[in-house]
């Protein structure tokens, strides 16, 4: 009798919840449309106060000065990109932030020679009148193997995720008379010969995914309209994306097509020069985002889970070739280039692996030491070396591989560590193609990491940089940030945007410290400390990231009204999220391009895509996990918060700028402090410190005045 009275009571009081959290949608759904008039309206009205009253602090006009100095003197280091006798990099000061596309031929030791100017996007922007951002991130296979004189570049007018397609004479320096050209759009390509590339594009009437990109994959040839070219793979419309490379050069140069059909089930075929798909036989259950490299002939993926490929059991995390060679029996075609093993780990799918024409080579992790190995494929199997080792607590990253070389970039840098990017070249000495120039003085520093245990008694490490000798004992100013979701793994860079960018100076200079959890739901330790945080799990992300601010606080290093969290994307839910649960242990809340609805976050942006990783909220189940953590619903009135900082673009069509604008408007609606900033253009990637200084001299005024006074 007792249990169901506490069932009938757990049942009332959960409707209750969820009437309450109904009429709160209600209330706020208006804010949800990217270019609503009232929604724009309410949104201007808001950023002119936020700019005025953080304006008005007696230290902004310091910070302003301070930033635009480090901007003057500091610029970020230059994206590069290997493409045979050529290297392209975009690079990008404050003169010109919005970059310029710089090509150069490299030499016989194959460093690059004398940079000369291709394209300038800020004098681009200004001929045209049209806010264009550049796309350069694929260009091995947007760029035409072998000779790379022609690329296909992406130009997103706002900085979302739509782009116009024009084809480019990188040699010239000019766009192609009557070359390929899209409108804009959620675009996908890969070129295949001179005069046919293949394209997914979401113009009016093409079939879209769940998360509104394109679904199908057409083969354009060179003067048709777009709108004619054939289908020749499709996706579904419950798949989160599709993704399109390309391999190999000449006339076996060979499409891939990647169906994501959630964010860890991934599906790879082959598309020819004419059109022809061949399905890969390979466990659909790999990390993410599927297909991580290729050489000339194998395709690089890596296991989330244990399989069972050709008879032979293989563990989750080992890294493996698939070889599309038409003369390779099916039963050699699956190869192991490395396998996990005395504590290593191959945790960052994105700037961990690279492939050249016939090597990989990967970033080995052993408890956050990390060294670069290299793997060769001898007709039998893959021979490994061991290049180097990174210094202690650097990081290392994989930037580039050369498609039709063996030439690779690897970057090295850390939190007081400036980044520098060398030349990996087989059997020769590292040759280093850029240095950065030291912004701060780091000798009053160090580096730290530490360990802190969760909810759960699990142990989670952190990275703790602070000042030798602390101004004040135990009132440290320290920011902390993370992300926690899709393996993505972060690690210690130097000024870069995971921990502020430039602005990040401002703060180390007036003694405040930062940590960087390494939390779960981040690929840091393999795949299991992702899936650790998935869906109904989602909270020991939340309680992973509290022990280490708890940690921090009762050990004497700070206090909670010293401490900042801030984060961008899910880093953005996860900072609203932690403050909204224990708003006792932060000071200060920065909210960057955040999810802040989970009851709404599939009909927003493309959170359809999302949904292996947060759970539907249409699931009854689900719909109650994520209700409990909800930052938008779990505001209540009557509770203190403290100052919160929100910031998003309009043109933020990744996530939207609807739960940027329903958490302010919930904040103020309790009485709590939110200052709220929307900029017009800049997408997801709003937070630019070169293209929008004003908005990060309000952020770090808005920080220093609230923790550091």
């Amino acid at each position: 009798m007792l249990k169901k009275m506490l069932v009938i009571l757990s049942s009332v009081t959960l409707t209750a919840t969820l009437s309450a959290a109904a009429a709160v949608e209600d209330s706020f759904q208006w804010l949800e449309s990217p270019k609503d008039p009232a929604a724009l309206k309410w949104a201007t009205e808001q950023s002119n106060a936020t700019r005025s009253a953080l304006a008005a602090k007696p230290i902004y006009g310091q910070v302003a000065a301070e930033l635009k100095s480090v901007l003057g003197a500091n610029a970020p280091p230059p994206d590069y990109t290997l493409l045979g006798n050529k290297a392209v990099r975009l690079r990008r000061d404050a003169a010109h932030p919005h970059g310029l596309l710089e090509v150069a031929l490299r030499g016989a030791d194959g460093t690059p020679g004398e940079w000369r100017l291709a394209l300038d996007v800020d004098a681009l922007r200004a001929a045209e009148s049209k806010p264009y951002e550049l796309r350069w991130y694929n260009a091995k296979d947007t760029c035409l193997a072998p000779a790379f004189d022609r690329c296909l570049l992406m130009l997103s007018p706002g900085g979302g995720d739509q782009v116009e397609l024009r084809e480019f004479d990188l040699l010239k320096a000019q766009f192609v008379k009557d070359g390929f050209r899209t409108v804009a759009s959620r675009t996908q390509v890969a070129w295949l010969s001179s005069d046919r590339v293949l394209i997914a594009h979401a113009a009016e009437h093409e079939p879209l995914t769940v998360a509104g990109w394109p679904s199908a994959a057409h083969l354009w040839s060179r003067g048709t309209p777009v709108e004619s070219a054939p289908v020749v793979a499709r996706g579904e419309a419950t798949d989160a994306l599709i993704e399109l490379a390309a391999m190999g050069e000449g006339p076996t140069r060979t499409g891939v097509m990647t169906r994501a059909i959630d964010y860890s089930t991934f599906e790879l075929n082959l598309i020819d020069a004419a059109g022809k798909v061949t399905a890969i036989d390979l466990p659909r259950r790999v990390k993410s985002f599927g297909l991580l490299a290729a050489t000339s002939r194998h395709l690089i993926v890596q296991l989330a889970e244990p399989a069972m490929i050709a008879g032979q059991a293989l563990p989750a995390e080992a890294v493996l070739a698939y070889d599309v060679s038409p003369s390779q029996p099916a039963s050699n075609r699956v190869s192991v280039i490395f396998a996990p093993g005395n504590g290593d780990l191959v945790n960052d799918s994105f700037r961990g692996i690279v492939a050249t024409a016939t090597r990989v080579s990967l970033i080995v992790d052993r408890h956050l030491a990390k060294r670069v190995i290299s793997a060769v494929f001898d007709g039998t199997r893959w021979k490994t070396r061991d290049d180097f080792a990174g210094a202690p607590g650097t990081s290392l990253t994989l930037v580039a591989g050369d498609p039709v070389g063996e030439d690779a970039i690897v970057e090295q840098g850390g939190f007081i560590t400036p980044t520098r990017l060398d030349l990996l070249r087989p059997g020769k000495p590292l040759q280093t193609l850029y240095s950065e120039k030291a912004a701060f003085d780091a000798s009053g520093f160090l580096v730290e990491i530490k360990s802190a245990p969760s909810a759960d008694g699990t142990l989670v490490d952190y990275y703790l940089l602070r000042p030798k000798t602390p101004a004040h004992p135990g009132a440290t100013p320290t920011l902390m940030t993370g992300y926690g979701a899709f393996g993505i793994s972060l690690a210690p860079g130097y000024l870069d945007p995971v921990v502020g960018g430039p602005a990040m100076k401002l703060w180390l200079e007036r003694g405040g410290a930062l940590a960087l959890p390494v939390i779960r739901g981040g690929g840091e330790r393999g795949e299991a400390w992702h899936r650790a945080a998935m869906r109904e799990k989602r909270q020991v992300s939340y309680d992973d990231f509290l022990a280490v601010a708890h940690a921090l606080e009762t050990s004497g290093f700070t206090s909670p009204q010293h401490v900042g969290v801030f984060g961008s994307s899910n880093g953005g839910l996860l900072s609203a999220t932690v403050a909204v649960e224990r708003p006792d242990l932060f000071g200060a809340v920065v909210s960057d391009v955040p999810l802040t609805d989970m009851l709404r976050y599939p009909t927003m942006g493309m959170g359809g895509a999302w949904m292996d990783e947060y759970g539907d909220p249409s699931n009854s189940t689900m719909h109650a996990v994520l209700l409990r953590y909800s930052p938008f619903h779990n505001i209540k009135s009557g509770t203190t918060y403290p100052a919160f900082f929100i910031t998003v673009s309009t043109e933020d069509n990744r996530v939207g700028p609807g739960h940027a604008r329903k958490l302010a408007a919930r904040l103020e609606q309790v009485g709590a402090k939110a200052y709220y900033f929307e900029d017009s253009e800049g997408g997801h990637g709003v937070s630019d410190a070169l293209q929008r200084p004003e908005l990060m001299a309000l952020r770090m005024t808005f920080l220093i005045d609230r923790l550091m006074n």
